[in-house]
């Protein structure tokens, strides 16, 4: 008999069926709901969000560096140009395991493994999706290592730019400055939107002061990238806009002979022409490579460079201050003529030493001048007539007297990092010193003050700057590196205003006339202290200078250390009727003003006169 079903069975067998039919339409229905309403919300409403995204995936939109301005000397001489070099550059977010990556490169020898740090600590500091440079000069080698390890350096790529090169090499160095890379302290000076990431930036000198007008302005470029990041095709670009040519004042033919002129020494020249305040030459020694700094030094190379107890990277011309000593006889001179302190017929006895009351030693002289006036104190650079003229002048006189010489102040020349020096006075002591006795003015201080020691300081191009002052007879004008601009778009160069500043402008001819008379006797008349350095009847007004770095009685002899020896310095001016150039130089540890100083100046005033001097466009 068969196993048959009771309709009871059947009807509740299809009951769990239909539901189980009903159920599973239901879900379908309920899920298909669901994937239209998401294709609708897809499409529909974030439709221009996912297309724009999706054509962010192909297209890869960067910038292009612009080429910097390049820089001439007033002759229209390349001191700064570009020249391309392979770079290798790194957009991080595209890196997989950046640590790995660098220590890989390290290992190939591209890098250096010390660099590491300072590549990670430039990727944290920049936009992730920016391109930074790793390398900025590799070699043929280097360039094949990394084309045969490119698949294994993801995010990495080798590219041609412009760097910046400086042929004249150290002899610009301080005055033009070098180029480095970006880092965050920019940015706070220069808008960031005029820089790629890839370029690099003025750092020091005319290329920091300038770089607003040397920069350019970047371009654009849309590409067309596959899934690997690689480039297919350019689909974009928009022009970059290059950076403005400028023009110095200074002339090659002057800053090579004060740079060779200063081979092997420590110090500084400045040259300036007193109808303009055009800076001619200006030299600070030891110097340094340029090029090298802006294509990038190790951590060790750059540590050692600054490191250096000659101090390469310091420039003296406009930051280092030095007590000016006889330099300033000739102005503490004119002062006393102005004062009526002195009388210029007057003879005074010098008999090698000035003894104040109640002073036990006595303020020695370099030499026994026997009785002078004020032109032959000048001529011999007599201690004697000087220590008496300033203790009759008194400090505050005195004081007063040389800050019209703009001594003690900065001459705002275009080059940035310029020291003050110091003119010393009562006030200045009691508001620099703690204790209550150093905070008193002596007579003996006064004493030192009139041959330029003691706390008196003085820059190179503040030296420069005061003598064009008395060139001038008593006006000068602002002195200024900056020749022209060549602005791209417009054909009339931008040129710098000479700017006239009057300083003494009420003194007696007559005590102008004495000044030059002994500043020329220190040239051409015998006993002058640079007698015999120049040419005979040269047309040439000077002084030299020697300033104390210890005090000692004798002077400094061959047996002494060269740290502790005597500063040479020499000021003059040519022609002396009618003046064209100043001319200042310091010869740090160098011995005299005659022995280091005037040689120096001899060679400028000799390559000034080969030149036929420096023409000017208008008389001012």
């Amino acid at each position: 008999m068969g196993n048959f079903k009771t309709k009871q069975t059947q009807e509740a067998e299809r009951s769990v069926f239909l539901n189980r039919i009903l159920f599973s339409s239901l879900a379908i229905l309920i899920l298909g709901g669901l994937i239209i309403t998401r294709l609708v919300y897809l499409m529909v409403i974030q439709t221009d969000d996912l297309s724009l995204r999706s054509i962010n995936n192909t297209l890869r939109t960067q910038s292009i560096p612009a080429p910097r301005g390049l820089i001439y000397d007033r002759n229209n001489r390349v001191i700064a140009e570009n020249k391309p070099k392979f770079q290798m550059e790194m957009i991080p977010e595209q890196v997989n395991e950046l640590q790995n990556s660098l220590v890989y490169l390290t290992e190939l020898g591209i890098l250096n493994e010390n660099e590491i740090p300072i590549i990670q600590e430039r990727v944290r500091k920049n936009y992730q999706f920016k391109s930074i440079v790793i390398k900025r000069d590799l070699n043929e080698k280097e360039i094949a290592i990394y084309a045969n390890n490119r698949m294994l350096l993801k995010g990495f790529d080798i590219k041609s730019r412009l760097t910046r090169n400086y042929p004249q090499g150290e002899i610009y160095a301080h005055v033009v400055g070098y180029m480095g890379s970006i880092s965050s302290n920019d940015f706070q000076r220069f808008d960031p939107s005029f820089y790629t990431g890839k370029e690099q930036i003025g750092k020091s000198a005319i290329e920091r002061e300038y770089e607003h007008v040397l920069r350019g302005i970047p371009g654009k470029q849309k590409l067309l990238v596959n899934v690997r990041g690689r480039v297919m095709d350019e689909v974009e670009k928009e022009a970059f806009t290059s950076g403005n040519n400028i023009v110095l004042t200074l002339n090659s033919e002057l800053q090579k002979t004060a740079y060779e002129s200063m081979a092997g020494k420590k110090g500084s020249v400045v040259a300036m022409d007193p109808r303009n305040g055009e800076i001619l030459a200006m030299i600070s020694m030891p110097s340094f490579d340029p090029t090298a700094i802006s294509l990038g030094l190790s951590q060790s190379e750059f540590n050692k460079l600054n490191g250096n107890k000659k101090r390469p990277l310091f420039n003296r011309a406009i930051a280092g201050q030095y007590p000016p000593g006889s330099t300033v006889k000739p102005m503490l001179a004119l002062g006393a003529l102005d004062m009526g302190v002195v009388d210029s017929d007057y003879y005074l006895p010098c008999e090698g030493e000035f003894k104040l009351p109640n002073y036990s030693r006595p303020f020695g002289d370099w030499a026994t001048h026997g009785s002078v006036n004020t032109k032959r104190a000048i001529q011999a650079s007599c201690d004697v007539y000087f220590y008496e003229s300033a203790v009759e002048m008194g400090i505050e006189r005195m004081s007063a007297f040389l800050k019209k010489f703009n001594l003690g102040e900065k001459t705002k020349l275009d080059l940035g990092s310029e020291k003050e020096g110091l003119v010393p006075n009562q006030e200045w002591k009691r508001n620099n010193f703690e204790s209550k006795q150093n905070q008193n003015w002596y007579l003996g201080e006064t004493v030192i003050a009139g041959i330029g020691q003691g706390y008196m300081l003085a820059t190179p191009l503040q030296l420069a700057y005061a003598t064009s002052i008395i060139a001038n007879r008593g006006y000068a004008y602002k002195p200024h590196i900056l020749k022209q601009m060549n602005l791209n778009g417009i054909s009339e160069a931008s040129h710098t205003q000479s700017q006239r500043i009057d300083h003494l402008m009420n003194i007696d001819e007559k005590y102008w006339d004495i000044v030059f008379d002994g500043m020329n006797a220190v040239v051409n008349e015998q006993r002058g202290t640079a007698y015999g350095v120049f040419p005979k009847n040269s047309d040439i007004a000077g002084k030299t200078g020697t300033s104390q770095v210890f005090s000692m009685d004798k002077r400094s002899g061959d047996d002494m250390p060269e740290e502790l020896r005597d500063h040479g310095l020499f000021i003059g001016f040519a022609p002396i009727n009618n003046p064209e150039i100043v001319v200042a130089v310091i010869v740090e540890n160098g011995g005299g003003g005659r022995v280091a100083a005037a040689p120096v100046a001899e060679k400028m005033f000799s390559k000034f006169l080969e030149l036929g001097g420096i023409k000017v466009a208008q008389s001012n």
